[in-house]
């Protein structure tokens, strides 16, 4: 076996290995999850197909696959000849929930030939401190034959940043490439393993080559891009405070006609007078002229009743909402219920179930659950997804993925902490959407259920009955009610997008905040 160092490389002696990663695993550790990149020349993949994760395990190639995995350990299994002319890299990664990669204990690498089952090399030294993604080593192509080389080369910016530097849409977005000029402070950390690949390269006689160096220091430029695009969705919503002011235009029309304020003022007072005696005007027709500026004056009158409106939809929130004394509660559509049972005490540990089927018998949908946390005004906190599975120190944990949506009981869960959630966070909402682009014209029997983690008990239940051409679904809410209780909300509207952060906007507008 030999034992690599960081830039070190080692000759593949099979056509089949796994890399296998193991840690050990605590209780208030960050856990682990494995993925892998097919990368060409180019140093970036060629669609989103290249990018395989518990998501979408497999490549369409089947030469790459992630393998067993459990606690403190995870694998790749990769069929070096099957893999396409066109992949120059296969890229092993790490993501890290729950904290850096420095809380990580006995973090190792090794790789092993699977057919005879012998270790070929070790790599245990990343020197990971604040990193949350990392690249742990490669297979790469050289002279016609494979190698693996300890990378050890990490992204403040998580798996979603390091899997856009690599080509992958984690945003589904056209808008990345306008925050090419993103600041600057997260490739910093980039280059500096660069230098470390290149010495590496001569010790085993080999000229370093663009699949040595460029790799890891090409995508650092566009590591920031991920993080603006959070950023565009502030310039959309100031765009809605704008047309309120719109309907302001009319009441500054009658502002000309406060310039007068002080003849108007005397009108008023002859306006209640001819109240009484009307028919006195009437008579002389020379009253018309002070008859035309009620008008104007009446109608700021008639502005108020808008106002009217606007504020009754705050007290239609306020109508009976049920809690909990009866059992189990069955939503529809916009219904709410509050997350209290009288004389109880309130609810603490609870998770979100979500399901659903594939619309046509034999065929596999791939559909994923997230939650996204916001503050009173909208602003987004955190979003707990597959590539971000826990958040605020565990009271968010999402489980994991079904990946065909067959079979009875829940497709994925979402745990929660409901005590132990930060009091920022007034409001939840539960999501689901395609990856693969999938409609929901292709699903049926979606639901969100409540469930009390404590006893099992089925707490709240909402069937969606609709179906629309959109690859996402706001399902459900969670909200805080000012006596720190919880309510859930039944949503049930579409939206498109392929990941969870693009249904941040669309979930905003649905929560009405």
């Amino acid at each position: 076996m030999t034992q690599l160092t960081k830039g070190a490389n080692v000759a593949v002696p099979s056509d089949a290995v796994n890399i296998v990663v193991t840690w050990t695993a605590a209780p208030q550790a960050p856990t682990v999850d494995l993925s892998t990149l097919l990368v060409t020349a180019t140093g970036k993949v060629r669609d989103d197909s290249d990018f395989v994760f518990y998501n979408a395990p497999q490549h369409a190639s089947g030469a790459v696959r992630l393998g067993p995995s459990s606690p403190g350990s995870a694998s790749v299994e990769a069929h070096l000849t099957g893999v396409e002319d066109v992949v120059e890299r296969i890229v092993v990664v790490l993501s890290a929930d729950g904290g850096p990669f420095s809380q990580v204990p006995g973090l190792t690498v090794r790789v092993d030939d699977a057919t005879s089952g012998q270790v070929v090399a070790q790599f245990g030294d990343m020197g990971a401190t604040s990193e949350t993604a990392l690249v742990a080593g490669e297979l790469y192509r050289r002279a016609g034959a494979w190698k693996f080389r300890a990378v050890g080369q990490g992204w403040d910016s998580g798996l979603a940043g390091l899997a856009t530097d690599f080509g992958i849409s984690v945003d589904d977005a056209p808008e990345q490439p306008s925050s090419s000029t993103a600041p600057a402070a997260t490739p910093a950390s980039a280059p500096a393993p660069a230098p470390a690949l290149r010495p590496a390269e001569p010790s085993q006689g080999e000229q370093p080559g663009s699949d040595t160096s460029q790799p890891y220091a090409a995508p650092v430029s566009p590591t920031p891009a991920p993080l603006q695009p959070p950023q565009q969705p502030s310039a959309p919503q100031q765009a809605p405070l704008q047309p309120p002011h719109q309907p302001q235009a009319p009441l500054q029309a009658p502002l000309p006609q406060q310039a007068p304020l002080q003849p108007p003022h005397q009108p008023q007072a002859p306006q209640y007078e001819p109240l009484q005696p009307p028919h006195h005007q009437q008579a002389p027709q020379q009253v018309p002229s002070p008859q035309m500026a009620p008008p104007p004056q009446m109608a700021p009158p008639q502005m108020a009743p808008p106002q009217m409106p606007l504020a009754a939809p705050a007290t239609q929130a306020a109508p009976s909402v049920v809690n909990l004394d009866k059992g189990h509660v069955s939503l529809r559509k916009g219904d709410r219920v509050s997350l209290t049972k009288t004389g109880a005490p309130p609810m603490s540990r609870v998770f979100m179930g979500l399901g659903w089927d594939p619309a046509k018998r034999g065929r596999n949908i791939d559909l994923d659950a997230s939650v996204i946390a916001f503050d009173a005004n909208g602003r987004e906190l955190e979003i707990v997804w597959f590539m971000h599975k826990k958040e605020f120190g565990g009271a968010i944990v999402h489980l994991g993925d079904n990946l065909t949506g067959k079979g009875d009981g829940d497709d994925e869960v979402i745990t929660l902490d409901l005590t132990a959630i930060p009091p920022t966070v007034m409001h939840l909402a539960f999501t689901i959407n395609s990856y693969s682009g999938q409609k929901f014209t292709d699903v049926r029997n979606a639901y969100a259920r409540l469930v009390d983690a404590q006893s099992g008990a089925e707490l709240v239940r909402f069937s969606l009955s609709e179906s629309d051409r959109a690859t996402g679904v706001v399902i459900a809410a969670l909200s805080r009610t000012p006596q720190g209780t919880w309510d859930m909300r039944a949503i049930g509207q579409f939206a498109n997008g392929r990941t969870v952060k693009k249904l941040v906007k669309p979930a905003v507008q649905m929560l009405g905040l």
